[in-house]
């Protein structure tokens, strides 16, 4: 272990190489490239150290405070929401819940304002600073259960609270365990599930990492619940065709690859909504300005997608979750942009093989070559006039637990969860006290 003065010894030599930085005064001397380059890394080096020391502190002396004040932070259920757009999935739960008699706290890291829709009496609500700081503050709440939609937990900020009997995952899209990042779901102690290809991926990845098995429920997609009622009490389609344009944000979004010279190309021939993701107003602010400029095309941003979802025939996108809401709420068809993802950082990495979602989708959620994007209105064209909504239903009722319903079963799972693990503690008190 190191001595006490080391750490006092080093801040002279850290100011005095700051100082040589900043201290305008000419050097008549020679430093060769090799020279200079190892004195850039050092230095580098001990300003990096220091900000990430100083960053570690902040979140200690955070989650120490957190610690000293938990009163406000004790409940029975917890859960956790980190977006507004995320409400969707918990809302459905949060009305079963209270219509089961169920307490629950409602942690939000947003203030809540009269735009959203107002929560049960009876659930109390608690907005948390966004970030590191309310991760400090999640990492010290004492509760029974605590639900979230965030992954990685025990990963990143994310940790466990000492206070916390049992964490549970509820998921906010369909998909596979191939396309998150690792470790997504493994720190759990259950999975609220949407289907039995994520089921089957984590039962899975367990076996190869040697990992507890964890508590794998049969749930579905709360916000599928939500959607559907909404889309049920919109006008139907009229008019000429509408072509709902969707992509993911990032590396591989199809703004991002293409630019957006082919929504002009498609708004010749269709009438078109452009909805850019929402992630994009804050990773990539020039493109989603570019985007909200296009001519002769309507930009949607509504908080959720499923107004501009009602009034497409066909969507356009990537690799956006959105395009299996748009085919299995309103039973409509989609074309992708079939771009080769790379598994590397993912899950995919660990699981290999090719999209299973993608393989049993593919009669009404149409992949096209990236190579074909110049001809793209032509291929919306062909898949919308061929379009037969027969399939569909079948491999719904194949790819999602509980359609329509999942809100009510996921609150009667919870409710299962936290009379378990209330009824262990009772036990464990009682076997001490004996």
């Amino acid at each position: 272990m190191q001595s006490p003065n080391v750490g006092h010894a080093q801040v002279p030599i850290v100011l005095i190489a700051i100082g040589l930085l900043i201290y305008p005064a000419s050097a008549f001397a020679y430093i060769d490239p090799g020279t200079g380059s190892a004195l850039f890394y050092v230095v580098t080096g001990i300003v990096v150290s220091i900000y990430f020391t100083l960053r570690g502190l902040y979140y200690r002396a955070a989650s120490w405070l957190f610690s000293v004040r938990r009163r406000d932070q004790k409940c029975e259920i917890a859960i956790h929401c980190e977006d507004p757009r995320y409400e969707i999935t918990f809302l459905p739960i949060i009305r079963a819940l209270d219509a089961l008699g169920v307490d629950i706290a409602y942690f939000t890291m947003y203030p809540r304002d009269e735009s959203f829709e107002p929560l049960p009496q009876n659930v109390i609500h608690r907005s948390v600073p966004e970030g590191m700081l309310g991760y400090a503050y999640l990492n010290n709440v004492e509760a029974v259960v605590l639900i979230t939609t965030t992954p990685q937990l025990d990963v990143m900020t994310f940790r466990r609270s000492a206070h916390v009997r049992h964490y549970a995952i509820v998921q906010h899209a369909l998909g596979e365990s191939r396309f998150v990042r690792p470790y997504a779901y493994d720190f759990y102690d259950s999975v609220l599930c949407c289907g039995p290809i994520v089921k089957a991926n984590i039962q899975r990845m367990e076996k190869i990492r040697g990992f507890k098995r964890k508590d794998l429920y049969e749930t579905g997609l709360p916000h599928f619940d939500e959607m559907l009622k909404t889309a049920r009490e919109l006008p139907p389609l009229s008019g000429d065709p509408v072509v709902l344009i969707a992509p993911s944000w990032g590396a591989l979004s199809m703004f991002e690859a293409f630019g957006t010279d082919f929504v002009i190309s498609i708004a010749q021939r269709f009438r078109v909504i452009v909805r850019p993701h929402p992630q994009m107003k804050v990773s990539q602010p020039e493109l989603y300005a570019q985007i909200l400029s296009l001519p002769g095309v309507e930009v949607n941003t509504d908080r959720t997608p499923v107004g501009a979802m009602a009034r497409a025939n066909i969507l356009l996108s990537d690799i956006s979750g959105i395009a299996h809401e748009f085919a299995f709420i309103f039973e409509r068809p989609v074309v992708v942009i079939d771009r080769k993802m790379k598994m590397g950082g993912l899950e995919g990495e660990l699981l290999g093989g090719d999209s299973e979602l993608k393989q049993q989708c593919s009669d009404f959620i149409v992949p096209v070559l990236p190579t074909e994007i110049g001809n793209i209105a032509e291929h919306l064209e062909k898949v919308l006039k061929n379009h037969s909504a027969s399939k569909l239903e079948e491999i719904r009722n194949t790819l999602i637990y509980n359609f329509g319903g999942a809100g009510s079963i996921a609150a009667q799972q919870i409710k299962q969860i936290y009379q378990q693990e209330k009824g262990q503690t009772q036990a464990h008190l009682a076997e001490v006290n004996a």
